[in-house]
């Protein structure tokens, strides 16, 4: 299955970059976020961030379009204190941890599917490796991104301040076991903080979303079943 998986994205143009890619994936970093222009939403990263993946701290996957490099997404598996985030989600130190640490498509290739694809390609890579848990972040107003997590099997385990003091989301998923389906819960608006942070300190977990009647997006908060 994971072969196939692979065999099938590099035949549509996704392929694992080295540090030759370097200076090409930084330059679509930066055109992807000046593109949303918040980095409350999208956190800026160094040239040195994503070299060091490059030699060693994790891998880095490209999509190409007509030869050129027009996404990318992060799998860091080598994680510095300030990223390993064991202790927010209740792992102890001996359960394996990666983080999908960040992803960027060119605003040109927006709505392909391509980050999709990357957050899937990432998640068979670190089941391939081994790897147990899988976590990542998100803001609550880069919906894109975290609506394609929760939709990958990732559910809201945490809603805190990161990054300078920006407010994200803590996205887990337990690559051992099936997501389960949802049991009774509450239906949040997005938008609403303070009420996500009352349901995440209750114990619940977002594990869903849809959008609500005058088209904002929600989260299911509840236990699995």
């Amino acid at each position: 299955m994971v072969e196939a998986k692979a065999a099938m994205a590099a035949a549509e143009g996704y392929a694992e970059l080295s540090a030759s890619d370097l200076d090409d994936v930084y330059a679509l970093h930066l055109a992807a976020t000046a593109a949303v222009g918040r980095p409350d939403l999208i956190k800026p990263e160094s040239h040195d961030f994503f070299r060091g993946i490059l030699e060693g701290g994790g891998r880095i996957t490209g999509f190409f379009q007509d030869g050129r490099l027009v996404g990318y997404g992060v799998l860091q598996t080598e994680l510095p204190p300030s990223e390993d985030a064991r202790l927010l989600i209740g792992l102890s130190a001996g359960d394996s941890l990666a983080k999908l640490a960040g992803a960027g498509v060119l605003p040109e290739a927006w709505g392909a599917g391509i980050h999709d694809a990357l957050i899937d390609i990432r998640v068979e890579q670190a089941r391939r490796a081994g790897i147990g848990h899988l976590y990542a972040t998100a803001a609550p107003g880069n919906a894109r991104s975290w609506a394609n997590l929760v939709d990958a099997g990732f559910s809201v385990r945490l809603l805190f301040e990161k990054y300078g003091g920006h407010l994200r989301y803590l996205l887990h998923r337990d690559l051992g076991r099936p997501a389960a389906p949802a049991g009774e819960g509450v239906w949040c608006a997005a938008g609403d903080t303070q009420r996500q942070r009352e349901l995440l300190d209750a114990g619940l977990t977002g594990l869903r979303w849809r959008r609500g009647g005058d088209g904002a997006r929600e989260l299911f908060y509840g236990r699995p079943a």
